[in-house]
């Protein structure tokens, strides 16, 4: 992400702007990410994010070192999982699920709400001064860091949110879940030297277009509908 600015010719002024712009759509992503885990494990009779002090849409409460830094540099981030015990909730199986799709699910609620109000935006505006662009470039942010939260977390790789979904519909003793609980490292590393090697032999960036998938068809056709 960092990369991507300085690539671009801005002035050392709107490079911070822009900068605090994407970090500011990152937090508010993410926060939300990990709250609507929490409380959906806390409906469904889990107090381990209550007691843990992750019910909460302060920030700091869930930011990870790790995945912020990695944000800035490779555009691949993530904040502290929330702690959860399935064994608490009421139903096991419903539980498991219910969480597990809580967090992409508020992100595609944020994308959604941005995508809406940048449709209302530009089809209403007919002049665009400096604090309007910025809240059309916060909007645009906001629906390419949800969709990167969307299409990230949706891979069904432990401990990820699309592997928890699939597993809560197999048996404790499944090959499936054996083999990627076992090898969870291994893929996850094999998959980010897989898009690296191929980006840097063929220029095509495995990663962003996978991305823009979910933002072009998802976010991007509902904010210009119309335009």
């Amino acid at each position: 992400m960092l990369f991507d600015i300085l690539n671009h010719n801005y002035s050392a002024r709107e490079g911070v702007i822009i900068f605090l712009i994407v970090l500011l759509a990152f937090f508010i992503s993410v926060t939300f990410h990990e709250f609507s885990h929490g409380y959906a494990a806390y409906k469904m009779g889990d107090l381990t994010p209550k007691l843990a002090g992750r019910l909460t849409l302060n920030p700091i409460r869930h930011m990870s070192p790790v995945g912020f830094f990695m944000f800035i540099f490779l555009r691949i981030g993530w904040a502290k999982p929330v702690p959860v015990n399935p064994m608490n909730f009421k139903r096991y199986r419903k539980g498991v699920r219910i969480v597990s799709l809580a967090g992409v699910g508020a992100n595609f609620i944020l994308g959604l709400i941005a995508a809406l109000i940048h449709l209302v935006l530009i089809n209403n505006l007919t002049t665009i001064n400096e604090p309007i662009f910025y809240l059309i470039m916060f909007l645009q942010y906001m629906m390419v860091v949800n969709s990167l939260l969307i299409m990230f977390n949706i891979l069904p790789i432990c401990p990820l949110d699309g592997f928890n979904f699939i597993s809560s519909f197999c048996s404790a003793d499944n090959k499936f879940v054996k083999a990627s609980v076992r090898n969870s490292g291994k893929i996850i590393l094999s998959v980010l030297l897989i898009a690296i090697f191929i980006e840097i032999f063929t220029g095509i960036d495995i990663w962003a277009t996978y991305l823009y998938l979910c933002y072009d068809f998802i976010f991007g056709k509902i904010a210009f509908l119309g335009v």
